[in-house]
C-alpha cells in the first residue's frame, strides 16, 4: 500500500534531496576551516551557525504547527539554504562565506523538520501502511549521504565549487518535489470538499498543505 502510494515517492525523493544537500553538516567544521582561523576558532566559530538554525527549527515548526501549512515553511527556508550554497562557492570573501554557512543550516535545518513531520501528516493511515511509507522514505532519504561523503575533498576547498553546486541543485530538485506533492495534496482536498454533493469517492478528511 505504501508503494503504491504517490505521495510516499514524492515524499522520498523529497527526503533524499533535502538529506543530500544536509551533507555538508558532516563536514561543516572543514568547511568553517576554510576561513583561515585555526582549527580551535573554527571549531567556535561553527556554533552561532547551529544555534541559530536550531532557534529557527523550533520558531518554523511552531508556526507551521500553529496555521497547519507546510509547503511555505519548506520552501521559503530552503530558498535562504540554496543562496547560501550559491555564496560559498561564488567568492572567499571571509564575511560572505560565513554569512553562507549560517544561511545553509538556517534554511536546511527548519525545511527539513517540516518536510520530516510532512510524511506522518501525508501518508496517515492505516498504521501499518504509514509505518512501511516512513521506512522507505526514512531509508531512502539516507542513502544520498553515500555519494554526498565524496563531495567535500579538501583539494576542493575553500569555495568547494563542485558540492555547494551539487547540493544547491538538490534543493531545487527538492523545492520540485515539494511543489508536485503540494499539488496533489491541493487535489486530493479539492475531491474532499466535492465528497457527497459531486458524487466523488469518499474522504474524510483533508491533508494539511
Amino acid at each position: 500500500m505504501a508503494v503504491k502510494d504517490i505521495k510516499t515517492w514524492i515524499l522520498m525523493f523529497l527526503l533524499f534531496f533535502i538529506i543530500f544537500a544536509a551533507s555538508i553538516t558532516n563536514f561543516f567544521p572543514s568547511v568553517v576551516e576554510t576561513l583561515g582561523y585555526g582549527k580551535v576558532r573554527s571549531l567556535f566559530l561553527t556554533v552561532p551557525p547551529y544555534a541559530i538554525a536550531t532557534v529557527l527549527s523550533c520558531l518554523n515548526a511552531w508556526h507551521s504547527d500553529r496555521v497547519a501549512e507546510r509547503y511555505w515553511h519548506i520552501t521559503i527556508p530552503l530558498c535562504f539554504a540554496v543562496t547560501g550554497f550559491i555564496i560559498a562557492a561564488t567568492t572567499e570573501s571571509v564575511a560572505p562565506r560565513y554569512l553562507s554557512m549560517i544561511l545553509m543550516l538556517s534554511g536546511l535545518y527548519p525545511g527539513f523538520v517540516i518536510a520530516l513531520g510532512w510524511i506522518s501528516s501525508t501518508v496517515r493511515r492505516p498504521l501499518a501502511k504509514r509505518a512501511a511509507a516512513m521506512a522507505l522514505i526514512t531509508a531512502f532519504g539516507n542513502s544520498s549521504s553515500i555519494y554526498a561523503s565524496f563531495m567535500f575533498q579538501s583539494q576542493m576547498a575553500p569555495r568547494y565549487v563542485l558540492a555547494m553546486s551539487v547540493c544547491s541543485g538538490a534543493i531545487v530538485l527538492a523545492l520540485g518535489c515539494t511543489t508536485v506533492l503540494r499539488f496533489v495534496l491541493v487535489h486530493h482536498n479539492k475531491r474532499t470538499e466535492g465528497t457527497g454533493a459531486a458524487g466523488g469517492p469518499a474522504v474524510d478528511f483533508k491533508f494539511p498543505i
